[in-house]
This record gives structure tokens, sequence and C-alpha cells, in this order.
């Protein structure tokens, strides 16, 4: 795993665990963060989603400018939105999966 994909990976964590609070809330992004969620997105644009394509749209002017970005997540999305840093995660962060899968065991 490359050091930006490490770094993609601690944020699409980071993000999924702040999915568990009470919706709707305002997902506060900074300027790196924005920019991961920008580069998750454009590595899982194969899923053909339009929600996928809505957060590259949000976050590539963020991620090119460098500023952080604002995203009120809604229930109509939040599983969207979570299914797309899963995968991500799952993808790029075998140690993390297989490190999972044996505290289950």
């Amino acid at each position: 795993m490359t050091e930006i994909q490490q770094t993609n990976v601690g944020v699409a964590n980071f993000i999924a665990g702040e999915l568990q609070k009470e919706l709707p809330f305002d997902l506060v992004l900074d300027a790196g963060e924005t920019g991961a969620l920008y580069e998750i997105a454009v590595d899982m644009r194969h899923l053909n989603s339009d929600f996928v394509d809505w957060v590259i749209k949000v976050t590539k002017s963020r991620k090119i400018d460098g500023t952080g970005v604002i995203i009120r997540v809604q229930k109509h999305f939040v599983h969207q939105l979570y299914n797309m840093l899963a995968l991500y995660i799952n993808k790029h962060d075998q140690y993390g999966v297989v490190k999972a899968l044996g505290e289950v065991s």
C-alpha cells in the first residue's frame, strides 16, 4: 500500500466512524481529508454511481484550491457513502482486513 493509499484508508476509517452519529449532521473535513475523499471517490469511479460522481464534483475544486468541505450527511445517502468507503478500505487495506478477521475468529 502506498503512503497516499495509507492516508486515504485512515480518512476513510475516520469518516466511516463519523457515520455513527445521529443523522443529519455536518461532516467537517479539512483540506487534507477533502483531498483524500476526492482520491477515494476517483478510485471508486468504477461503481458507476451518481453518488460517487457527486462526491468527485463536490471535492475536486476544493482539493485543487486546498480547502476543506462541509457535507451535510443525510439519511438518504449515508449507506452509499459507507459502502464507497468500505470498498476502498477493503481494496487497499488487506492487512487491516486480515487483522479484523483474525480478531473475529
